[in-house]
């Protein structure tokens, strides 16, 4: 038993320096006065990464759509990266975000299409509204709102998620029958038309959050 005790505490601490270390990164990342700094060097890495995948070559460089997924702070840091990235590669440039975080500034316009998944418990994702002017419905020409205007920003429910742990958006704890929490959301990203012809606009209308 104190063993267990000792593993369970373990991992509750290091679920707390996960949640500083995703609040730094969203913070740094918004922040106009690193935010240039910091998002060009994301940009830079996921394009390093790219070309040791598969290199880009400038001369025979087929048109690219270009999938961001990212969870909680790190949504932020992706659509940070979203003006960096159109810049180099003029992709076509689509975020996924999962229980995001991000202050509707950056990336909102560039970006051909966001998807917002959030779970109806997860109070995390509701604090940005409040905090961040560019959120607020009566800010009409934020690059946020003018997203949802055009049909570019999709906020979709994906269950009973919590922000994070069992019950979070990769949560492994049964929802009902054999259905996990991961598999709510790998249900919903999956069924995003992104993977097929991203060029269309989304059937559903733009919401609130």
């Amino acid at each position: 038993m104190a063993g267990r005790a000792k593993k369970e505490g373990w991992f509750k601490n290091a679920g707390i320096l996960i949640k500083i270390r995703n609040l730094w990164r969203f913070a740094i990342s918004a922040d106009d006065r690193y935010a240039p700094v910091y998002n060009q060097g994301i940009a830079a890495a996921i394009l390093d990464r790219m070309n040791a995948a598969h290199p880009l070559s400038q001369a025979t460089r087929q048109p690219i759509h270009l999938i961001l997924i990212g969870t909680s702070g790190g949504v932020q840091v992706a659509l940070g990266a979203v003006p960096y990235l159109d810049k180099s590669l003029k992709p076509k440039l689509s975020v996924v975000s999962v229980g995001g975080a991000f202050d509707g500034e950056a990336g909102f316009d560039l970006a051909d299409r966001i998807y917002h998944l959030h779970g109806q418990r997860d109070w995390v994702d509701n604090v940005p509204i409040v905090l961040f002017a560019s959120r607020w419905p009566w800010s009409v020409g934020s690059p946020f709102n003018q997203a949802r205007q055009q049909r570019r920003y999709t906020a979709i429910d994906s269950g009973y998620h919590t922000h994070d742990g069992s019950n979070g958006y990769f949560g492994t704890a049964i929802v009902q029958g054999q259905t996990r929490y991961i598999d709510l959301t790998l249900q919903q990203v999956d069924r995003l038309p992104i993977w097929t012809n991203p060029s269309n606009p989304p059937s559903n209308p733009p919401s609130n959050p």
